[in-house]
């Protein structure tokens, strides 16, 4: 779940007094690498959009897995928009890899294997010229414990950022317990090992110690999960009980050898290069259209809202929203989609995911919003069915009203 899009995206009164611990912790985070790669399916995105060659896109940017992947669509223009400091500069890094690096191999060893000595090198020699100031300055930067970022990349990128180490943490602990997590990715459903597993799983999940965790807000906090999103899933059930039917629904919902978001959630790691198990950005065979293509990628650091109101009217025909409206108050999703609508070409389509089942739109306060907007159920169905990650309630798709 998303945090990145914060501070005046989220919250967007710019108040500074009064700030509640959530609203100084999101702030600081604009400075924290939160997710090393983005947890929303990019193909479920485009399967849903269905958009024509040409489309310009805005999107939140996350870890920028999903504007690259954006490329297979062949758009004209993706503009990525952050808040976020540290997950733009992730970003253009990505984007001066593909320019750097002239073999799929090679950039497959710097962002999905992320884990050679040798990148350090290729950082300092490749990618550091192509970086602007400020995106040099943070790779070449100390962290908290005084490790410089760039190194990030050479013993595993991916348990690295906040969730990185939370989801690290959990693996520590599923060791001591006798978890085997390489059983529950790689072996068969009804195996005997595959279902021991599963079964210390489950234990773990209703054990007294998990349901104190649960409640911790340190923890919901490195899982990206806002206050808002921790009422609507204790509405839901327990909070060990939601954590634990999403967690199956994420390792269960789709086969293990095609579910890169199952690797990433067990192992910290993709499965390994090529065409399979990996972001659309990371497949050999979309490594050209990335090269080709990686210009039309603007990164933006701005107010979401306030970005789509500065451009030409009717200049967009898609918008990826994420999950960031479950953090957002009824007074800034409705100006989200005021300047959606504004922003929007006569073929605007917008996707979005919710910690709920139900969409805000469909809030008794948002009624109005109603009128403009319809959701496509036929749309939404399609990008549920095929989002990989499995730990949203909801995949929404919406169109203007005719």
């Amino acid at each position: 779940m998303t945090t990145q899009l914060i501070a005046g995206a989220t919250r967007g009164s710019g108040l500074e007094n009064g700030m509640t611990l959530w609203d100084r912790a999101v702030a600081f985070s604009v400075r924290r690498l939160i997710h090393t790669q983005s947890w929303d399916d990019p193909e479920a995105d485009l399967a849903a959009l269905q958009l024509p060659l040409g489309s310009t896109i805005v999107t939140v940017s996350s870890g920028g897995c999903n504007a690259l992947s954006y490329l297979t669509a062949q758009p004209a223009q993706i503009f990525a928009v952050d808040r976020s400091e540290s997950q733009l500069a992730l970003l253009k890094l990505r984007l001066a890899g593909v320019r750097a690096f002239d073999s799929y191999d090679e950039f497959w060893e710097f962002f999905g294997e992320a884990a050679s000595p040798a990148n350090a090198e290729r950082y300092l020699q490749k990618l550091r010229p192509l970086l602007d100031a400020p995106t040099r300055s943070y790779w070449d930067g100390h962290n908290v414990l005084g490790r410089r970022r760039y190194t990030y990349f050479t013993d595993g990128l991916y348990r690295h950022g906040l969730l990185g180490r939370a989801i690290g943490f959990s693996h520590q602990i599923a060791r001591v317990l006798g978890i085997d997590l390489d059983v529950l990715l790689m072996e068969a459903v009804d195996s005997p090992a595959r279902l021991e597993a599963m079964a210390r799983l489950g234990r773990l999940f209703h054990s007294t110690p998990l349901r104190l965790v649960a409640r911790a807000q340190a923890l919901l906090f490195s899982l990206g999960i806002s206050p808002q999103q921790r009422a609507v899933l204790q509405a839901e059930a327990p909070l060990d009980v939601v954590l634990y039917r999403r967690l199956l629904r994420l390792i269960d919902g789709h086969p293990g050898d095609s579910n890169y978001f199952a690797w990433q959630a067990l192992r910290c790691a993709y499965s390994g290069p090529d065409d399979r198990c990996l972001p659309p950005y990371l497949q050999r065979r979309h490594f050209p259209r990335m090269r080709n293509g990686v210009g039309v990628i603007i990164p933006v650091q701005a107010n979401l809202a306030q970005f789509l109101d500065s451009l030409p009217a009717r200049e967009v025909d898609a918008v990826a929203l994420l999950d960031v409206q479950d953090s957002m108050s009824v007074d800034d999703i409705r100006k989200l989609w005021t300047a959606i609508d504004r922003a929007g070409s006569e073929r605007i389509r917008v996707v979005c995911r919710t910690t709920g089942s139900a969409s805000p739109l469909e809030a008794v306060t948002l009624s109005g919003l109603r009128g403009r907007w319809q959701r496509d159920e036929e749309r939404s169905a399609i990008g549920a069915e095929l989002d990989r990650s499995g730990i949203y309630g909801g995949f929404h798709c919406y169109v203007r009203r005719a």
